[in-house]
């Protein structure tokens, strides 16, 4: 039988929220770099299939409500995050498109499991340590799973 990694990703400007589904079952759940995913993660998994999912910060070209701020400078500091996530996703794309590896792109989504460790525990059965990060791309890793 042939391994199936599927591989969730939540692009960040300085490490990315990284999981690994093998066969179905969470394996990994951290943050990285591109570089340590194309050099370190990606070569353990050729002797299977892999599926990568990615939230695609790109689809939102918007600052939330949320986030809008009382001054202009902490409004800048919160758009310029925005730009560099949105970076980061471009260039993690071009890599994958450089190597010849397929991925499927999420709209952020409501629901998403960054904030809401237990249901992320829940849904996974994970136990391990996990951060916000790590916790959303299980989340968009487990929506390839489910297609």
């Amino acid at each position: 039988m042939t391994d199936v990694f599927t591989v969730g990703i939540d692009p960040d400007s300085e490490r990315h929220g990284f999981a690994v589904y093998l066969n179905g079952t969470l394996i990994t759940c951290a943050t990285t770099t591109t570089i340590e995913i194309l050099k370190e993660q990606f070569p353990l998994m050729w002797h299977g299939v892999i599926n990568v999912s990615i939230e695609d910060v790109m689809a939102n070209q918007f600052v939330y409500a949320r986030n809008v701020k009382t001054s202009k400078a902490a409004q800048s500091k919160v758009a310029m995050h925005i730009g560099r996530c949105q970076q980061a996703q471009v260039e993690l794309i071009r890599w994958l498109d450089h190597i010849g590896m397929g991925y499927e792109l999420h709209k952020p989504q409501k629901g998403n499991w960054a904030k809401d460790k237990a249901m992320f525990e829940r849904m996974t059965g994970w136990t391990g340590r996990s951060n916000e990060d790590g916790r959303s791309a299980a989340y968009f890793g487990y929506l390839a799973l489910k297609k």
